[in-house]
């Protein structure tokens, strides 16, 4: 037998290692049952609109889905709290009182192969069903802390928002409805200067711009909630800041101030949280080990009315991170360059606000990573495609890299600047008879090194179908030899196009060369990030 190992994105667990998560996870579980939680098991199986567009927190593309043999389509669970909502509003609502229930449990989805996420994982959490008060959202963070230091991590940070004061300062300043959900992405990935070509772009006042811009400012400790309230003067936005404020008084009361931050631009889940939400960071993953929040609308699409509060904790992320708790390099800040020009040109501009490391100076050097320890700083090159997978993953806090890049992999970091050198335009390019083509929708033949981007382009803002070619070298070549109709790919000045009897068709959108943050990291290092960016920002200015 040949299938010895197991499939893509799942794993035997074994020896030791079983053994510290199982001492996690009853360690964790004590910890819920001492609040006075009881345990509850839903099925590894439900029907699929227990999770479908607006219940659940997973894309219906990322569901494991089957189909019965009465027709109906199932999935394998992807989260907890849809199943459980669904549960309380059978069992439990009539008893007109306060749930308190736990879990755990595998999930599964279907992440994307050679991203090095695990397809089934195993989550434990909590839920407090029919209590809307702050006192709930305090104990559901307090949980949260003590679940995180019963299994032995000591340096980490729950960073709170509160979905409310975006949406009341989006109604204060008129925004539609379209234009909310746009910006809200802008904000959630810290893309504040495509925020503001975005709205620029619109037309929106100068005032409501300045505004939006503020949300750069709105990381960080209890300080910030003053400067959030200063900024708006809506019922709704100031009804949530005084909320997080009093959380954060009974937090404080129990001694976790150490451990709490806030992000007001953390808009995740927009449609699915309704008031204060959260993320746990740690050293060692990239992205947070816990997370959850308010999300009072959700019973009612069982037939039920109740608040609910809750979250859940990715045990194997957990683990990872206890692992690393301890490694001496978290001390430092770690950036990833793009080799050849645009590592040039990042250095010349971080020279210029006193960051320099001479090793990197050094054409002979076959080190391949370098230190300046005075500002306890460390610089690696790689090549474009790998830094957002570094900065991704969180070996890197900070990476800089071209939009093309950053769009093609699409992974999730936070694009915080735009450093302004390195420009193109990404193009749709051929021959001049191609135009035709292009402009009757016909099916056509793309090559490109660029396949996400070109998809993307014809399939969401052309609708026109295309077969497309992946080619790693010269993909003008595609149309020359009669391999493809067309080309997507990057145009400097045009000279190869042009020397080979091709030309612009279309224009598919500018490009320059980016910093992307790592989640983590920007709640973790949030200070020094900060600085950073704010320092380049006035030297590009």
């Amino acid at each position: 037998m040949n299938n010895l190992h197991t499939p893509d994105g799942v794993k035997d667990i074994y020896g030791d290692d079983y053994s510290r998560k199982l001492e996690a996870e009853n360690r964790i579980h004590d910890i819920f049952l001492s609040y006075g939680y009881s345990d509850i098991q839903t099925p590894t199986l439900e029907y699929y609109d227990v999770f479908r567009s607006g219940i659940g927190t997973t894309p219906g593309k990322d569901l494991y889905r089957f189909t019965e043999r009465d027709g109906q389509t199932v999935v394998l669970r992807p989260d907890f709290t849809p199943s459980i909502a669904r549960c309380a509003a059978k069992y439990f609502l009539e008893e007109n009182k306060s749930l308190r229930l736990t879990y755990k449990g595998n999930a599964f989805s279907q992440t994307s192969d050679l991203q090095g996420k695990l397809k089934e994982t195993t989550q434990m959490g909590i839920e407090v069903i029919g209590d809307d008060g702050v006192e709930a959202d305090a104990e559901v963070i307090t949980l949260a802390v003590e679940a995180l230091k019963i299994t032995g991590l000591s340096d980490f940070k729950i960073t709170i928002s509160n979905i409310e004061y975006f949406k009341g300062l989006c109604e204060e300043l008129g925004l539609s409805e379209n234009v909310e959900y746009t910006l809200r992405d802008y904000v959630t990935n810290k893309n504040f200067f495509g925020a503001k070509d975005y709205l620029d772009n619109l037309g929106i006042d100068e005032s409501i711009v300045s505004q939006i811009m503020k949300f750069d400012e709105l990381i960080g400790g209890i300080s910030i909630l003053d400067d959030a309230c200063s900024l708006v003067t809506n019922e709704k936005s100031l009804e949530a800041i005084e909320r997080l404020k009093n959380l954060y008084d009974i937090l404080d009361s129990k001694g976790f101030a150490k451990y709490i931050s806030f992000d007001l631009s953390m808009l995740n889940k927009y449609q699915y949280y309704t008031g204060m939400v959260f993320k746990a960071y740690a050293y060692g993953v990239g992205d947070c080990v816990a997370k959850g929040g308010r999300y009072d609308n959700l019973l009612s699409t069982f037939g039920a009315d109740a608040p609910a509060v809750g979250f859940v904790i990715q045990i194997d992320d957990l683990m990872l991170a206890y692992k690393n708790a301890n490694r001496s390099d978290n001390e430092y800040l770690t950036i990833a360059l793009t080799k050849g020009r645009l590592a040039d040109k990042t250095l010349s501009l971080l020279e210029s606000i006193g960051i320099t490391c001479d090793e990197m100076k050094d054409k002979d050097t076959r080190k391949l990573i370098f230190v300046n320890d005075d500002l306890k700083l460390r610089f690696f090159l790689a090549k474009g495609p790998d830094v957002p997978t570094y900065v991704e993953n969180g070996v890197a806090d900070i990476g800089v890299v071209g939009k093309d890049t950053i769009t093609e992999e699409n992974r999730r970091v936070y694009e915080v600047l735009d450093l302004g050198f390195g420009k193109c335009r990404m193009c749709v390019c051929g021959p001049a008879k191609a135009k035709e083509l292009l402009k009757h929708h016909e099916l056509i033949r793309v090559c490109t090194k660029y396949p996400n981007m070109a998809k993307d382009y014809f399939y969401n803002k052309k609708a026109q179908t295309v077969e497309l070619i992946k080619l790693n070298g010269s993909v003008e070549l595609g149309p020359i030899v009669g391999l493809g109709d067309v080309i997507v790919d990057i145009v400097e000045t045009g000279s190869t196009l042009r020397e080979n009897g091709l030309e612009v068709l279309e224009e598919i959108c500018p490009l320059s060369c980016r910093m992307i943050v790592n989640q983590v990291s920007m709640q973790m290092q949030s200070d020094r990030i900060k600085d950073l960016i704010a320092k380049l920002r006035e030297q590009l200015d």
